[in-house]
């Protein structure tokens, strides 16, 4: 278990913050390809108004969930981990502790059921995906695809299909990343190179998987989707890229991350 003292967390819904310390805060998320990020956020011993602010409000037949940001890491090295809406959240009772548990997503609504029953002709990939961002109000980050693609006619539908149909086109991989529709090719070009070994947070023996290897860290909460690292243990010495992200995160207890990797 890493130093206690050393880590760093906040939560932030609606302007207001809640840090450690003093509130005791854990989180799990998980990232994959193709998928929005999926986060279960757990604080400790909330007051009633705190829980009040995790409330969807109501805007005609609809609901607008409140938007959550979480950061975490160490002191010296900590950021934005988190960005999605809260759709849901309990409230349980363990012994003591009285637990605020909620279920944080990437623009539920809109990744889920957004429908955008739009025409494009004689346009390129990309100019389609900005406007399919555009149009459904949904923020683009990255978008740097595998190969062009030009279309002389498409029609597209929901935003799921539509921006599966788009990134398989163009041997590219899509995912949110801190809430904002991110696009990579499948197959990059090699711009930087995060080295993995005990020393900079590799903890424990790389496990061979079919694909290639998952392996587990120290909570390193800038390493992502699509990141290329170098692996160098005394079992394994290989360059590969993060398909698949999982990070665990407690004040007060274990804090790390588990990635599935690729070589290249």
């Amino acid at each position: 278990m890493t130093a206690l003292y050393n880590r760093a967390a906040t939560v932030n819904i609606g302007g207001r913050e809640f840090s450690y310390p003093p509130f005791s805060i854990e989180f799990v998320q998980e990232l994959k390809f193709k998928n929005p990020q999926s986060t279960t956020l757990k604080l400790y011993n909330p007051s009633p108004d705190t829980v009040g602010v995790f409330d969807a409000k109501k805007k005609g037949q609809g609901r607008i969930y409140p938007n959550v940001t979480v950061s975490a890491g160490y002191k010296e090295d900590y950021g934005t981990v988190v960005f999605g809406e809260a759709f849901a959240y309990t409230v349980v009772q363990e012994g003591l502790n009285r637990i605020l548990e909620v279920k944080i997503s990437d623009k539920t609504k809109d990744w889920g059921t957004a429908i955008l029953n739009k025409s494009y002709k004689n346009v390129n990939a990309e100019s389609i995906i900005r406007d399919v961002c555009k149009t459904l109000s949904i923020a683009p980050g990255e978008i740097n695809l595998g190969i062009g693609k030009f279309y002389e006619s498409i029609v597209l539908r929901s935003f799921r299909d539509s921006i599966q149909k788009l990134a398989k086109d163009t041997n590219s991989d899509f995912f949110f990343k801190n809430g904002l529709l991110t696009i990579v090719p499948s197959n990059p070009s090699v711009k930087t190179i995060t080295k993995l070994d005990p020393s900079s947070g590799l903890l424990e023996r790389p496990q061979k998987t079919s694909n290639g290897f998952k392996i587990k860290t120290l909570f390193l909460y800038n390493l992502t989707l699509a990141n290329v690292v170098q692996i160098n243990s005394k079992e394994v010495n290989v360059r590969a890229r993060i398909t698949k992200v999982n990070r665990t995160f407690s004040t007060f207890g274990d804090a790390y991350c588990e990635f599935e990797v690729v070589p290249i």
